[in-house]
């Protein structure tokens, strides 16, 4: 393809989570190099949104009161097909797409839709594992799209492997492109950042060993596990300095009010501090002594990567995804899939070891910037559109 090609990328919103981050980050990238960029929001919301717009014009796709999928649908209430391909006819026919590369599962069903309009070739971008896949997307709308899909990227070896599922014909145009964070910005905050002042903005304890989790207060991230963590270094090594954080919860709601009722019952509540969604969620993590992984399910943590870089030994489990991709043996140390007693033990060997965190620490550290760059990511995202 002589010039740049125009993409019509096509996101579900603007949240800020790992995909919707992914993605602004190469929209900024491919329009600095003179690619055409232009983007549908199925929900034109999130707290990015600013951002996006920042790049170029945002569409949001039409909504009616009809047909309904899935859990997206709580957000978005689909177009009937027909008004739908209208809205794209109208909205893009003119505008010579080259690309159509929708971001994440849940634009399964309008992504095949605008591929019929335009008969341009589909990037289908995933993120997710198994439980993220039947929760965003029906059975039938995630087939269409692999099947509809000219090429399809994953984000990590794990979503791959679970995608294909054998299928050979699948495997052969599915590529692993990894996600990745700012490394740059994180290793200004590393450099930069005092754990001391951190800790008392916070209001953690400045003596003892800290062992710490981010993300969403969700069934999936394993918050629940993580409480149930705490209480078994609680039992095991009671007047042991090791305190906990959980930076993400936001301290109101249901999910909250169960969280609590579980945490005044273990009686853990002097063991834990959770915090809620800050913009200092990094430099909270550069004053951890370890980064905990309690997912059940997680395709390539973000906030791991942070970690990593901040030198952080991570402590996960199996068989969840992506952190026992990265971790294997070097980075960190893997329990048994939902084995708290097993990362319960991990954690006091590294309290003990420090020596051996610090060293675990430095490993990720190094491979982030080896094989994890943005650089890294974007260039072979650009040579895998160029091969088109």
């Amino acid at each position: 393809m002589a010039s740049k090609p125009n993409i019509l990328f096509v996101s579900h919103d603007a949240n800020r989570a790992g995909a919707q981050l992914f993605l602004l980050n190469i929209m900024k990238d491919f329009k600095a190099a003179g690619y055409g960029v232009q983007l549908l929001f199925l929900l034109k919301w999130g707290p990015l949104l600013s951002e996006f717009e920042e790049v170029c014009e945002v569409k949001e796709s039409p909504k009616q009161s009809k047909k309904k999928s899935k859990i997206l649908s709580k957000l978005i209430k689909t177009d009937s097909k027909k008004d739908f391909k209208e809205f794209i006819k109208e909205g893009y026919s003119s505008e010579k797409i080259d690309f159509i590369y929708a971001n994440t599962i849940a634009t399964a069903c309008s992504a095949t839709q605008i591929k019929e309009v335009l008969q341009v070739p589909l990037i289908s971008h995933i993120h997710e594992l198994q439980f993220s896949l039947d929760l965003y997307a029906g059975k039938s709308e995630k087939e269409n799209l692999l099947k509809s899909s000219d090429g399809i990227i994953a984000c990590s070896q794990a979503v791959k492997d679970n995608l294909v599922e054998g299928d050979s014909r699948l495997a052969a145009k599915t590529t692993v492109i990894h996600s990745f964070v700012d490394n740059e910005s994180v290793l200004k905050l590393f450099k930069n950042a005092v754990p001391k002042s951190i800790k008392e903005e916070f209001k953690l304890p400045q003596d003892a060993f800290l062992a710490g989790a981010c993300g969403n207060a969700e069934w999936r991230k394993g918050l629940d596990i993580f409480i149930s963590l705490v209480n078994a270094i609680k039992q095991k090594n009671p007047s042991k300095k090791i305190h906990f954080v959980w930076i993400g919860l936001k301290p109101e709601g249901k999910y909250y009010e169960q969280i609590m009722y579980d945490v005044r019952k273990m009686g853990i509540a002097d063991y834990v501090t959770f915090i809620s969604p800050t913009p200092k969620a990094v430099e909270i993590i550069n004053a951890l002594d370890v980064f905990v992984v309690s997912s059940r399910e997680d395709p390539f943590p973000l906030v791991m990567l942070e970690a990593a870089l901040c030198q952080k030994p991570i402590l996960g489990f199996k068989n969840t995804g992506g952190c026992s991709e990265f971790v294997k043996d070097e980075a960190g140390i893997l329990a048994e899939y939902l084995d708290v007693d097993g990362m319960a033990k991990n954690l006091l060997y590294l309290s003990d070891h420090k020596d051996i965190g610090e060293t675990k620490g430095k490993n990720g550290h190094n491979s982030i910037l080896k094989n994890y760059s943005f650089e890294h990511s974007v260039e072979k995202l650009k040579t895998y559109l160029a091969n088109f």
